[in-house]
């Protein structure tokens, strides 16, 4: 079940985040559940849910409150017995929505009568106090939540259910039910995930829950691809599961929760390390189903060819087959090939390879198979390991460096891994989109020509060598040329010529002085560095005092390029018109000083970020006359993006005067940013004529790199005179290598 059309306003959730016990000291205190409800409410956040339909009950260590303080409009408590009881007893009672999402984290145990109890802050030595996890699962399906509360529900429990000892469990009180109610509403389907089996502890790696890390890394990955839709629980847990697989036949079982699954149907489903999952009943995967019949049809007649496939799968996933080795068919290499996340995508490149080869029309059918059952997945098992074998043999400053790499790579999509398997899983999990190279091998070369030319450069070519001539077609000579650019990149910021820029972040305004939030970054030798946060809204003079004491700090004048990041509404806010240098001779223009342009971060969905990336290939070689100009008479929005995507050539497009019948202006650049375009030139002035003049003279003929320059030349020239149509000249350039660092989430101070 995976609901559709989904709106995430009407979604609550109740975060439960316990780690300060009553009893201190002997291991109960716990660093970790904080970081973990954190990462849960803002991926519900992003998502759409407002906070104030978020409970918070946490209980967190003094070091770790800053983890939740961002969070300032969620319903907060702490996680004591009366808070829990009277949010689940009574304040659920009130919902109106159409999705509930329980998160608890914290410890637990098997108290009395083998009840599994999540325990409250106060909970002490000889005295576990807990609320009944089994319990709190029936109440959701009872009248305590009211059918109208809510259509469906997801509880996830990342707490431990080790047994106390002999003495200790037959003394122990009995975990507070929160009904006594039977189960009445079976109509709500519940979707339950649990980090642990009866007995069974909940591990913790690096300050978070093992089991919530990996989920998070799943869900997150989900959005990046579409960050509207509602998850494929399913295949979430899928990838949970897998992952823990592959986790134990690397590492033992050592640091390997054992977790538990009720999905919608109520089906149960478990991890027990050491034991292989139990192949998938024939008809409840459809898409195993056909890949099974294609195997078959490609290897039946050829028992030789069945097992060198078998012996080759094996070798890659590292594991003993799910069966006699005599016994293997198609059905038993499919289900092998599902016990690993690569599997799938190993086992079709080894039936390709496979003697007298496959049916063209055949190994399409494979590969469509292949992305249903291992969406996401394209590394063979043997690639996967290569790399990160490389990678994690290195310092922890060439990971850092690795991750960094993989955000210059992938702009416009939110990577916060820093750990190396993280980083590779989550640039895999982007769109596939050959020719165009892979960012998983862009950001692998992107970490080769930051590293020179040592033997671990040298290693991560030759992986990202032979990756493009496995994925074949044009990659290799796709790869060869981004490494020629990378390299001279490289070597241009070796000899001082660094990148330099002041980036802007400004709020739609608010009040009636039209107040805004901002954040100011700048990037010079050292990387990208925030220097000014204001998160409570100021009028546009006092921005406009900041920006000039920072550029005076910073920025070199007629060089530094300023861009204002803005939402697509706010594009023609006359930024670099703002007035610098009070403190001097005169006043002048922002525009006319530095190379001023705005920017929009809105609209560049992860899912058409290929087609901004494809105009800006273009830019480099483009001159001024290869824009494309749009008519000034354009009716709607969306005759305004016809008009843009039928031009999918072109590096940009020049804005003309509208119309008094046209789409408003916004309209246009609303299209034109969705469009994918990364340069729009326009003039703002209200006289058409004038302003069709003024464009002229900016687009004469030039490489189209020199426009920003030339802009602020122009611009310069009239300063002083606010009625010329020249000051209204401006211009968008979206450049995706100057990606926007990540939005501060913590209130200044």
């Amino acid at each position: 079940m995976r609901p559709a059309g989904h709106d995430w306003r009407r979604t609550h959730a109740v975060v439960v985040a316990v780690e300060q016990y009553a009893s201190r000291g002997d291991g109960w205190d716990l660093s970790g559940p904080a970081n973990d409800a954190a990462r849960m409410m803002r991926w519900l956040r992003d998502r759409g849910v407002p906070l104030s339909h978020m409970h918070l009950l946490a209980s967190p260590l003094e070091q770790n409150e800053g983890l939740l303080a961002g969070f300032t409009g969620v319903r907060r408590t702490t996680a004591d017995r009366m808070h829990v009881r009277r949010v689940f007893q009574e304040e659920l009672r009130a919902l109106d929505v159409d999705w509930l999402w329980v998160y608890w984290a914290g410890h637990g145990v098997q108290a009395g009568h083998n009840r599994w109890s999540l325990l409250y802050p106060e909970s002490r030595d000889g005295d576990p106090q807990g609320v009944d996890a089994e319990n709190l699962i029936s109440l959701l399906r009872t009248d305590r939540l009211p059918a109208r509360a809510a259509e469906r529900a997801v509880v996830v429990l990342d707490v431990c259910r080790t047994t106390l000892k002999p003495g200790e469990q037959a003394h122990a009180a009995d975990p507070d039910p929160l009904t006594n109610r039977t189960e009445a509403n079976v109509a709500r389907p519940l979707f339950v995930m649990r980090a642990s089996r009866p007995g069974e502890a909940a591990k913790s790696v690096h300050g978070a829950g093992l089991f919530t890390s990996k989920l998070m890394d799943e869900l997150e990955a989900g959005s990046r691809r579409d960050p509207a839709a509602a998850p494929d629980l399913d295949g979430v847990w899928g990838r949970v599961r897998g992952h823990f697989v592959e986790l134990e036949a690397r590492d033992g079982a050592g640091q390997v929760p054992t977790v538990q699954c009720s999905n919608w149907n109520d089906d149960n489903d478990d991890y027990v390390p050491g034991r292989l999952p139990a192949a998938p009943a024939t008809g409840q995967n459809p898409a195993r189903d056909r890949l099974s019949l294609l195997v078959r049809a490609v290897l039946a007649d050829d028992g030789p060819a069945l097992a060198r496939v078998a012996y080759g799968l094996g070798a890659e996933l590292g594991t003993a087959p799910p069966c006699d080795p005599l016994g293997i068919d198609a059905a038993a290499l499919v289900d092998w090939a599902l016990t690993l996340p690569h599997g799938v995508p190993t086992l079709i490149h080894l039936l390709a390879a496979a003697p007298g080869g496959v049916d063209p029309a055949d190994l399409v059918s494979m590969k469509a198979e292949g992305h249903q059952l291992a969406p996401d997945r394209w590394l063979l098992c043997g690639e996967h390991e290569a790399l990160l074998a490389l990678l994690e043999a290195q310092p922890a400053e060439v990971a850092k460096e690795f991750a960094d790499a993989a955000r210059k790579e992938a702009v416009g999509t939110d990577l916060t891994a820093t750990v190396p398997r993280q980083v590779v899983d989550d640039l895999e999990s982007l769109l596939l989109n050959l020719p165009r190279l892979p960012r998983l091998l862009g950001a692998v070369e992107r970490a080769a020509a930051a590293a020179g030319d040592g033997s671990y450069a040298e290693a991560l070519r030759l992986w990202s060598d032979a990756c493009a001539q496995r994925l074949g077609g044009d990659l290799p000579v796709v790869l060869a040329d981004r490494r020629e650019t990378l390299g001279e990149q490289a070597a241009a910021a070796g000899t001082g010529a660094v990148d330099e820029r002041v980036q802007i972040r400004l709020s739609v305004p608010s009040g009636p002085a039209g107040q805004r939030t901002y954040q100011v970054w700048t990037h010079g030798a050292s990387g990208a560095e925030s220097v000014e946060v204001r998160d409570a809204p100021v009028e546009p003079a006092e921005i406009e005092r900041a920006v000039e004491t920072i550029l005076d700090r910073h920025g070199r004048v007629h060089s530094t390029p300023v861009e204002f990041f803005l939402d697509a509404r706010d594009l023609e806010l006359d930024v670099h018109r703002w007035k610098i240098g009070a403190d001097g001779p005169f006043t002048r223009s922002l525009g006319a000083e530095f190379p001023v342009a705005v920017r929009c971060t809105e609209h560049r969905s992860s899912r058409r970020e290929h087609l901004w990336l494809g105009r800006w290939e273009q830019v480099a070689g483009a001159r001024t006359g290869d824009l494309h100009r749009l008519p000034g008479d354009l009716p709607t929005m969306t005759a305004a993006h016809g008009c843009v995507s039928a031009r999918e050539d072109a590096p940009g497009v020049v804005v003309a005067a509208a119309s008094p019948s046209a789409a408003p202006r916004t309209d246009v650049f609303t299209a034109c940013v969705f469009g994918g375009v990364p340069v729009i030139v326009w003039c703002g002035h209200d006289e058409p004529e004038r302003g069709d003049e003024e464009l002229k003279e900016l687009l004469t003929d030039c490489p189209l790199t020199e426009l920003p320059a030339r802009l602020r030349r122009l611009r310069a020239d009239c300063d002083g005179d606010d009625t010329h149509p020249r000051g209204g000249l401006a211009l968008l350039w979206d450049d995706p290598e100057r990606q926007l660092p990540r939005r501060l989430d913590l209130s200044a101070p």
